[in-house]
């Protein structure tokens, strides 16, 4: 070996494992995921939890999805300032949250369909060609 193949390998060696930081960029996700499903099988296991009680709770997950259209969004908006892309983020966002709200609240489709029609418009206007 040359000196020069010994003086790169040198400069390219991967520095040792620091074991008190986080290896997963998820974690914080991951965490959430965790608690909730402790907390669910302590209400399967008898636990009162009160705010579990609400009879429509599993729609906080639709309303939950709503993060990575509106991350994208925010994402688009510092890429390229107001524009197309980033209103077709938020129209997503608002579908989410909209459809979330629909359970959550127990409003009825028969009353808000036509939302639909106004949420596929907004998508056609904010397309990207």
């Amino acid at each position: 070996m040359s000196y020069i193949d010994d003086k790169t390998k040198v400069d390219h060696a991967v520095p040792p494992a620091n074991p008190t930081k986080f290896r997963s960029s998820n974690w914080g996700v991951g965490l959430a995921i965790v608690v909730i499903g402790g907390l669910l099988l302590a209400k399967n296991m008898g636990v009162d939890l009160f705010f579990l009680d609400f009879h429509n709770w599993w729609a906080f997950f639709i309303l939950f999805a709503a993060i990575g259209p509106l991350h994208l969004a925010y994402r688009c908006y510092r890429r390229e300032g107001v524009g197309l892309a980033m209103f077709n983020a938020l129209v997503t966002t608002g579908t989410i949250i909209f459809i979330a709200l629909i359970f959550l609240l127990d409003l009825s489709f028969g009353v808000w369909w036509p939302a639909f029609i106004i949420i596929g418009g907004l998508y056609m206007m904010t397309s990207r060609q």
